[in-house]
């Protein structure tokens, strides 16, 4: 034994000196070294930042001037560009050419279909609606279905088209016929190409080969071909003065279409119309350029939705009367070739990662970002190629822009709308970039040229790391200098701090070496004096945790359980204590016998407790009072299953150093024999009461009638406790689930009218006592019929009760004889008590009105000798008349309140009947009539609905009748709670059950709002 006392003493010092003793510190020979290894990276890091800095500052001077001049040259570009357009179109607006075309092609168009009925071809309404639903087809399958997956709306076919029919007429020849391939159909226009179409009907084709309109086209279709294409256009389109697209040389949805219909309406293309159609000269000099219209890049519809901008000048007669509007699209491609260099990003010092894009007022891209791959999904929309072929997906026209750079152009906070920064673009890159508004008439566009910063100060990182390698040479040989030097210093200081270590693990007879007379020779002497004086103390504490009777440890702030405890605490909990966190202790552990029984709540309020024991301003005598441990509960597991119980007190106290608790000291006692004797005392006194009560309880009746009672108690019992048994040998191998419910379901019926039946008997009696006792059992049997699936093993709490009820039985039974002796001291005999059968039943119907707040008078109309019913007859009369009273006071008699606004009595009156029958004396008849709310069929339909006997429209069906047997049916109340004295629908069905039983008759007559009556005809055995 000495032998394991000495092993835990030694343990206990390791662990002790682990957790107590802070962590080793740095030797001198390390604080050394990092003293030379900080100073020379602090002179490295000093020499890398100043070289980066610098060359970071010429890089950016350098990189933002050649941004600057790349700037200037796109900006002149692009506005070189506009400048050429406006000339052009302003040129090709003053042509005699263009006049003469305008000017033929829109009286084509007006007469077109006086022209081709003049050739032969009558256009019919039937014709026309086969040209319309062909364009219905292709504008379905085409811009419209572009559109809408942009998310714009375009409503249906007529409201987008909105087609007159030379327009419609026009498509259907130029674009939905023509057999050339999307994208192409400015070919195939002339007049012989038509009239060779086979995708047109003969007839029509030879008619419409001779129109004006198509000889026009004939004419003038090459002319503008040529200007396309020299000048690189788009499109060029011709308006007349009805705003009518007489012509498009791209032949797209809005030829033939009038500006102010359909889609057309409130579109680009209506809008640069009215501005050059309304220009302020009218005299056809076009040189101020006044006239000339442009709409910022928008998607447009005629194009399936591909971004275009239009650029307008009026044509004038020579006398400056208008004659239409020239029209150049110019595609969003042509702007992207123009900041991009066509791919050449390196050549103009963009390198990898910069790129020139132009933005809109609306932040959105006007051109193709470089980097729209590596864009958010968000930043992206769809794309179609003119022709209306789906794309890529673009950043023109997607999501605005939040960078700091295209905000600088259009904020009002700034001082000026140009000029450069360092900033975040939108796909998280830090980027250096100048910006600065292009400045082209009628549009407020800004360009944007950027380059990340990491390829910018790329030479800068370079020349730092090159700077840094020479510092990290240099560093290394005076890292090895300080080295060497710390090891000729610390020497005899590194014995020192050995010796330490070999204590701090548990050899206690280590010493300190003495190898010198200066100062750290006298501090390894009085070192070794210092732990001589811990051994002694060491082994004085140790004598006095092996000798003390009481659980002693010491705990630190986080609750862990610190080596050093007594012996006796090991032996109370029956385990290893140290490094234990104390909740643990509470909780069940695997290597313990002992299970403690504790709640989730008891623990949380202990972890409070706790909590308040290390605040050193709350007064510990003020939190000692609500210690929640004062006594905990264990289990002791015994071999073979047996199980003992064990309790243990816990007191906690601080223990304070320099004003601040460092630990809790916890003392632990065992407290099992002093707690069993108090229970052992409670229990007897509990008995005591239980029989005192019960004694008072039965001292108002006479013996032979409590015996009755008790011996008809003790047979039901019996006979539940016998129906219990053979249950549990009765289920069958092949019994599903739902008919053993069904079967337990059946017992529990029995069982719950066998229970009423005892506890009516007792409150007409007024055995309060047994009353309670059955309504608990009640209560049980309740929640036992609540579970969806019945098992057996949920009959137990109830055979548990009946056991119990069945013993204080047979505990009355004692007593009567005891009771039997007090009546001859005091003169009382038997027979002298209640002068009638019926008279309980008075009592009992005001106590139960009374504890539920209804007033009522019982009046009793016994005849032919029949207040004292037959011995065979009393006991099943009693219970079935105890249950009709109950029922008439619970369910018939109101409250004074109602009853009053009923215009009634307010104290209900409840008649009781006896008598024989005229006609056959051998049967008695039973009656008990109230004057209360009478039959509520309305209500018993909504409970029958309720508790499932039905739909609604099978119980509306049902007859007066129906409803009153249902009334006797097993569960069935129109109370929504049960009660003490009723509300589970097992009185009724017990009275019926006894009247078939004795062969008697059962009859209900009500008349609702006056009066209810159950009359029982039973026959005298």
């Amino acid at each position: 034994m000495s032998v394991a006392r000495t092993e835990i003493h030694t343990e206990v010092q390791v662990n002790d000196n682990d957790e107590s003793l802070a962590p080793r510190g740095l030797t001198i020979r390390s604080k050394l070294l990092l003293f030379t290894t900080g100073i020379g990276f602090l002179i490295l890091a000093a020499l890398a930042i100043t070289a980066f800095f610098l060359s970071a500052v010429a890089l950016r001077t350098a990189r933002l001037d050649g941004f600057q001049s790349l700037r200037t040259s796109l900006s002149q570009a692009i506005n070189t560009y506009f400048a050429d357009q406006r000339r052009d179109i302003t040129a090709q607006a003053e042509l005699q050419t263009v006049r003469y075309a305008v000017t033929e092609l829109s009286s084509g168009y007006e007469h077109l279909i006086e022209d081709l009925d003049a050739a032969g071809f009558k256009v019919d309404p039937s014709f026309l609606s086969q040209v319309r639903q062909s364009l219905h087809a292709a504008y379905e399958n085409g811009p419209m279905a572009n559109l809408r997956s942009l998310g714009i709306q375009v409503g249906n076919f007529d409201e987008f088209s909105d087609l007159s029919p030379v327009a419609a007429i026009l498509q259907y020849v130029y674009i939905l016929k023509n057999p050339s391939s999307a994208g192409s159909k400015f070919q195939a226009n002339s007049v012989l190409d038509i009239s060779k179409n086979e995708n047109l009907p003969p007839d029509f084709r030879n008619a419409f080969s001779k129109t004006m309109f198509a000889r026009a086209m004939d004419r003038y279709h090459g002319l503008f071909e040529t200007v396309v294409r020299r000048n690189s256009y788009y499109d060029l389109m011709l308006i007349d003065d009805l705003g009518n697209v007489v012509y498009t040389f791209e032949k797209g949805w809005d030829f033939g279409t009038n500006v102010f219909k359909g889609w057309r309406e409130r579109s680009p293309l209506e809008k640069v119309f009215l501005g050059a159609w309304y220009g302020s000269s009218s005299s056809g000099d076009h040189s101020s350029g006044e006239e000339i219209v442009i709409t910022d890049l928008e998607r447009y519809a005629g194009a399936s939705g591909s971004p275009m901008l239009l650029l307008s000048c009026p044509i004038n007669n020579r006398l400056g009367g208008r004659l239409g509007v020239v029209v150049h699209k110019i595609a969003n491609s042509t702007f992207t070739d123009m900041v991009t260099f066509q791919g050449r990003w390196s050549a103009v010092g963009l390198g990898e990662t910069g790129e020139a894009y132009i933005v809109g007022p609306d932040l959105k891209l006007r051109t193709e970002s470089r980097f729209v791959k590596e864009m958010p999904e968000k930043m992206k929309s769809l794309s179609f190629e003119p022709d209306g072929s789906a794309g890529p997906l673009t950043s023109i026209l997607g999501a605005p822009l939040h960078n700091t750079a295209v905000e600088n152009i259009y904020s009002d906070q700034t001082l000026s709308n140009e000029g450069e920064v360092t900033f975040f673009d939108d796909i998280g890159r830090e980027s250096l970039g100048v910006y600065k508004p292009l400045g082209a008439p009628g549009l407020d566009w800004g360009i944007v040229i950027t380059i990340s910063t990491d390829e910018a100060f790329a030479p800068a990182v370079h020349l730092t790391r090159l700077i840094a390698f020479g510092g990290f040479v240099i560093l290394i040989v005076a890292i090895l200098a300080a080295l060497a030097f710390g090891h000729l210093l610390s020497g005899p200081i590194v014995q020192l701090v050995n010796t330490a270590e070999r204590i701090g693990s548990g050899d206690l007879s280590a010493r300190a070496p003495i190898s010198s007379r200066d100062e750290i020779g006298f501090l390894a002497e009085r070192f070794n004096y210092m732990i001589d004086q811990v051994e002694e103390r060491n082994r004085q504490v140790h004598k006095i945790l092996q000798t003390v009777n009481e659980g002693l440890f010491l705990m630190g702030p986080d609750f862990i359980i610190q080596p050093g405890y007594s012996k006796i605490t090991g032996e109370i909990f029956q385990r290893k204590m140290d490094g234990i966190y104390f909740l643990d202790l509470l909780r069940p552990a695997p290597e313990s016998d002992l299970k403690p029984i504790v709640s989730d709540d008891i623990l949380l309020a202990t972890q409070h407790y706790l909590e308040l024991l290390l605040n050193p301003r709350i007064k510990e005598q003020l939190i000692q009072q609500t210690n929640p441990l004062v006594e905990v509960e264990y289990q002791i597991l015994r071999p073979k299953g047996a199980q003992s119980s064990k309790f243990l007190g816990f007191r906690f106290n601080r223990v304070v150093e320099g004003g601040k608790t460092t630990q809790i000291m916890v003392t632990t006692q065992d407290l099992t024999s002093r707690i069993a004797l108090a229970r052992q005392i409670k229990e007897n006194e509990t008995k005591a009461e239980s029989q005192i009560e019960m004694l008072f309880g039965i001292m108002h009746l006479d013996p032979p009638i409590l015996g009755e009672f008790l011996n008809h108690a003790k047979s039901e019992i019996a006979g539940m406790l016998s129906l219990l048994e053979a249950e549990q040998f009765g289920s069958k191998a092949d019994e599903s689930g739902d008919e053993r419910s069904e079967r337990y379901l059946l017992l529990l019926k029995k069982i719950s009218r066998s229970i009423h039946l005892i506890k009516g008997n007792a409150a007409m009696l007024r055995l309060s006592y047994f009353e309670d006792l059955a309504n608990q059992l009640e209560e049980t049997i309740a929640s036992v019929r609540s579970n969806p699936s019945l098992a057996g093993e949920q009959f137990l709490p109830i055979t548990t009760s009946l056991a119990a009820l069945l013993d204080q039985i047979d505990m009355t039974h004692d007593l009567i004889s005891r009771l039997l002796s007090m009546q001859k001291v005091f003169g009382k005999g038997t027979g002298e008590g209640i002068q009638s059968d019926f008279t309980p039943l008075v009592e009992l119907a005001e106590e139960i009105a009374a504890r539920n707040g209804k007033q009522v008078r019982v009046s009793l109309q016994l005849k032919d000798g029949l207040a004292r019913l037959p011995n065979s007859l009393r006991e099943p009369v009693q219970m079935m008349m105890t249950q009709l009273v109950r029922n008439a006071v619970l369910h018939g008699i109101e409250p004074p309140s109602e009853r009053l606004a009923r215009r009634k009595h307010p104290v209900g009156e409840i008649q009781i009947c006896a008598y024989r029958l005229t006609e056959n004396s051998k049967k008695i008849i039973l009656t008990v009539r109230d004057d209360g709310r009478g039959l509520d069929y309305d209500l018993l339909r909504r409970r029958a609905v309720q508790l499932g006997y039905g739909s609604m429209k099978t119980i509306e069906a049902w007859t007066p009748q129906q409803l009153i047997d249902l009334l006797f049916e097993t569960g069935f109340t129109t109370m929504d709670r049960p009660t003490t004295d009723g509300g589970r629908g097992v009185g009724l069905d017990a009275v019926r059950d006894l009247t078939a039983k004795m062969g008697g008759l059962l009859n209900v007559l009500s008349n609702q709002g006056q009066f209810c009556e159950f009359r029982l005809e039973i026959p005298v055995a």
